[in-house]
């Protein structure tokens, strides 16, 4: 038997990528800039949870698979958890479409990559499911629900009259289309994403029962490492094309009340979810821009120092969601998005990314993504409705944030 602990030259993509792994069982990819690179294959262990409860099932079903995982061999290399929330949990007794409320599990193969240093293999013995019973079996989907533009400018309309009114300050408005995708190639999806978007968090994650979530998102929800917390504002979105200026684009950005006033509401969010947790909390005074493919973002870096017995789960509960997805006041936009929506998000702008057993770990605000399950692929693109919000615009804004996924679906 090997080592259960090998390092190796080629990344954790190559060796996923020769491993040829099907969906008929987990597998995992992250990629973080100037950060790990993990891929995994198989399960371990398993926990999964639905309903209002999902994170302290969560706590304690990876509490219990971490101190029961064996590994093949004697090492010092930790076990890591994979997986992530979708963005609202549904009600006792109610089976989400799809992935489940909150899904991790601890792979039997492991392969980590951190800045400058070689790949990591360790190996994992099988222990099994750690989940409490879900409620029912997954539903399968109910065909397409795409919307036209008409709805969209009836629902940013009424969402503005809402503002005006004082009902809340700020809501995050989600359209989605589905495509065909029989037959998909998996990997040369996440191939295409990897080679447009090296700036973003790619992801990959397949339950091994049919339902796959992946994509590239330019947020980082946040990462906690040796009390260190790094996470960040990203809001304000204007259009940039390779044939325009960048630098005055960034302008107009920069000069924009409104991106800024929705930025700031971001930023304010952060900062205050962070004090109770963190001994420091330190950010800029002026955001910066934040180039992607086809648009440009306001984005403040935020740094802090965690309280004793802090832990990345308690801060990714805390912290989402964050304005940037949701809106202004949380209560009141989230109310208002799960009346007017007409479909559920999923795992749509819900948390995505790992962890260890000491409570570190890193996550991605789960946007720029896409569903796939049951030969369709399901993708949300949102824009977050402000006073002085136009609802073509946002609707162009919506086109251009789906354009990347639909170009890595079409092998483009």
């Amino acid at each position: 038997m090997a080592d259960s602990l090998i390092a190796v030259e080629r990344s954790p993509w190559e060796l996923l990528s020769r491993a040829a792994p099907s969906t008929s069982q987990p597998w995992f990819l992250w990629e973080a800039p100037g950060a790990e690179a993990i891929a995994a294959l198989g399960a371990a262990a398993r926990v999964s949870a639905s309903g209002p409860g999902r994170f302290r099932e969560v706590r304690a079903g990876l509490a219990r698979a971490f101190r029961e995982i064996r590994r093949d061999r004697p090492s010092e290399e930790r076990p890591l958890a994979l997986g992530g929330f979708s963005f609202v949990p549904h009600e006792a007794g109610a089976a989400p479409e799809g992935l489940p409320d909150a899904f991790f599990f601890i792979p039997e193969r492991l392969w980590v990559r951190r800045p400058g240093e070689p790949t990591l293999e360790s190996r994992w013995i099988p222990h099994g499911d750690s989940s409490p019973p879900l409620h029912g079996e997954t539903p399968r989907p109910h065909g397409s629900v795409n919307e036209d533009r008409a709805s969209w400018t009836r629902a940013v309309s009424e969402t503005l009259r809402r503002i005006r009114s004082g009902t809340f300050s700020k809501a995050v408005l989600a359209r989605s289309i589905e495509i065909d995708l029989a037959h998909a190639d998996l990997l040369r999806i996440a191939a295409s994403l990897r080679a447009s978007y090296p700036a973003c968090y790619r992801f990959l994650l397949c339950d091994g029962r049919g339902h796959v979530f992946l994509g590239a998102s330019p947020e980082r929800l946040v990462r906690l490492s040796r009390r260190e917390i790094l996470t960040e504002a990203v809001a304000g979105t204007i259009r940039c094309e390779p044939q325009d200026e960048e630098g005055t684009r960034a302008e107009l950005l920069e000069r924009s009340a409104k991106d800024r006033a929705e930025q700031r509401i971001v930023l304010d969010h952060v900062t205050a979810t962070l004090a109770p947790l963190a001994s420091t909390v330190e950010a800029p005074d002026e955001p910066e821009v934040m180039r992607l493919r086809h648009l440009l973002h306001l984005r403040t870096r935020v740094r802090a120092v965690a309280a004793e017995r802090t832990a990345i789960l308690d801060l990714v509960e805390r912290l989402h969601p964050t304005p940037a997805v949701a809106g202004w006041p949380p209560r009141e936009s989230l109310a208002w998005i799960r009346s007017i929506e007409p479909r559920d998000r999923g795992w749509y702008a819900g948390p995505i990314g790992w962890l260890d057993a000491e409570g570190d770990g890193d996550f991605a605000v789960g946007i720029r993504s896409a569903c796939v399950e049951h030969g369709r692929a399901r993708i949300f693109a949102g824009a977050g409705i402000v006073e002085g919000s136009d609802p073509d615009l946002e609707w162009t804004e919506t086109e251009l944030k789906m354009k990347g996924m639909l170009d890595a679906l079409a092998g483009r």
